[in-house]
């Protein structure tokens, strides 16, 4: 009875057994969900933080990875994002180059050109009037330019500070598109550029001052790249859902590159500088746009002209 008590009771008995087994169990689980979170969470972590902090110094061109099947599927979609967000980064950093380059080009020409000629009209206090004339133009031209260069960045400036659409209100469309026709008649006349405005009577709710800016804009554009004697057709059309301006020129075209790049911020299709932009307007163009909840979108094919889509919610 004694030894059968002491098999019953002592450290060989089932009981202290089953416990033994399921000390050794939690820990080797224990251990094993460690090492699971130190390979599958902490170790990809880690090198997620190591890649921010690249990022940070400005290497724009780093990115994250997140292979095997282990991964989960939050770190993946993280991964994902910071791979988007860093090439977002890299791409406003190239701008960012191209504008300075651009940027400086503008400015410098003009500075140069100002410069030189009053230095001329300086030096010689006998030049002929004819000549002297001509310098004062070419002075007045310039520094017109520098004027409406800042204006341009002030007011984008502006436009992109502005996170509300405010003046809301009703206004006549078709008017406000013959008004911004007026507005670049010395451009268009200069080049005895023919204007054909196609638009049915139409009030659209907006800020009216802002989407003149963008018709001004797409103008513009559109009379400088038409030929001599060129036509520029302006078309209005008031859907059931939204309402659809349409500018089309019969210029050079635009290359399927330029196209995918043609609104962003500072980007400038002709990099030689040959006419004249900062790649500002159909930034700003792009900007007013998305305050009102509408897009605009270019369709154009080298050598048969450039078609620019505006398409406002009712």
């Amino acid at each position: 009875m004694k030894i059968e008590r002491w098999l019953m009771e002592g450290p060989l008995s089932s009981p202290t057994l089953g416990t033994l087994v399921i000390y050794c169990v939690s820990i080797m689980v224990g251990i094993s969900t460690v090492v699971m979170i130190r390979h599958v969470i902490l170790k990809p972590v880690q090198g997620m933080v190591s890649t921010m902090q690249r990022l940070a110094a400005g290497d724009f061109d780093v990115r994250m990875e997140c292979r095997g099947w282990m991964r989960p599927l939050e770190l993946r979609d993280f991964t994902a994002a910071f791979n988007k967000a860093a090439e977002e980064l890299g791409g406003s950093e190239l701008l960012r180059r191209d504008f300075i380059n651009s940027f400086s080009h503008e400015f410098k020409t003009p500075i140069t050109s100002l410069g030189g000629f009053a230095d001329l009209l300086l030096e010689d206090e006998e030049m002929p009037v004819e000549e002297r004339w001509e310098y004062l133009q070419i002075i007045s031209k310039e520094s017109k330019r520098l004027a409406g260069l800042a204006s341009s960045v002030l007011a984008l400036s502006r436009v992109e500070a502005q996170t509300i659409l405010t003046g809301v209100a009703p206004f006549d469309l078709t008017e406000q598109l013959r008004q911004a026709v007026i507005m670049v008649e010395r451009k268009w006349t200069k080049k005895a550029v023919q204007i054909q405005l196609d638009g049915e009577e139409c009030v659209y709710t907006g800020s009216e001052a802002l989407m003149k800016e963008v018709w001004v804009n797409l103008l513009d554009n559109a009379v400088k790249f038409s030929p001599d004697s060129g036509i520029v057709e302006v078309r209005l059309r008031q859907l059931r859902a939204e309402t659809v301006v349409t500018i089309r020129d019969h210029g050079p075209g635009i290359d399927e590159d330029t196209q995918k790049r043609i609104f962003d911020q500072f980007y400038q299709g002709d990099t030689s500088h040959k006419t004249e932009g900062n790649g500002i307007g159909l930034a700003m163009v792009k900007k007013i746009l998305a305050l009102h909840g509408a897009e605009a979108a270019v369709d154009s094919v080298p050598g048969q002209g450039s078609v620019f889509t505006v398409s406002l919610p009712n």
